[in-house]
């Protein structure tokens, strides 16, 4: 899918005209008009304009996939997941179980380089297991933000100010 169907469509889903989407950017109506039909190109520069301005989790998840080449943890929306909370619930703890049994049966005490050819293999299916696991919780925390009213990128940026605040990871200046 073009960014700008995917612009259109996230700008569909926040209720937004093309006039109030760009009120938020830094372009005019029909700038966000002609990259919504493709016959203007997006700067890759201008994706965190779009990506501020629809704050929409579905579409900054889509613009990472795009600048990592595929490196991301994507939105679940395949045909089994429903998308209720106490569904997206219950698929998270499923998934967070599976991945507390895998990481259970890891011999933490053993150097890596040390473990057998079937430990890393259970080390491989582990880390598959804990990306299933972040993936369904992303998926609940993004749809609980949409239901709720919540701003998706407020809420992760205030969890990163309370990662820096915790020193699990190293302050950033951006």
């Amino acid at each position: 899918m073009a960014i700008g169907t995917d612009i259109a469509a996230a700008r569909q889903r926040k209720g937004l005209t093309q006039h109030e989407l760009a009120e938020k950017l830094p372009f005019c109506r029909s700038s966000v008009a002609l990259h919504e039909t493709g016959r203007r190109e997006v700067n890759k520069e201008d994706w965190k304009y779009y990506c501020q301005a629809l704050d929409d989790a579905v579409f900054t998840l889509k613009r990472q996939r795009d600048a990592t080449g595929g490196v991301y943890i994507p939105y679940l929306d395949g045909p089994i997941v429903e998308h209720n909370p106490a569904a997206l619930t219950f698929l998270a703890r499923r998934e967070l179980k599976q991945a507390k049994e895998h990481l259970n049966e890891i011999d933490v005490s053993k150097p890596v380089d040390m473990m057998s050819g079937a430990e890393t293999s259970h080390v491989e299916r582990t880390i598959n297991e804990l990306l299933d696991a972040a993936a369904a919780a992303q998926t609940l925390v993004i749809d609980l933000c949409s239901r709720l009213d919540m701003s998706f990128s407020k809420e992760v940026k205030q969890w990163q100010g309370s990662l820096m605040a915790r020193q699990m990871i190293a302050r950033r200046n951006v």
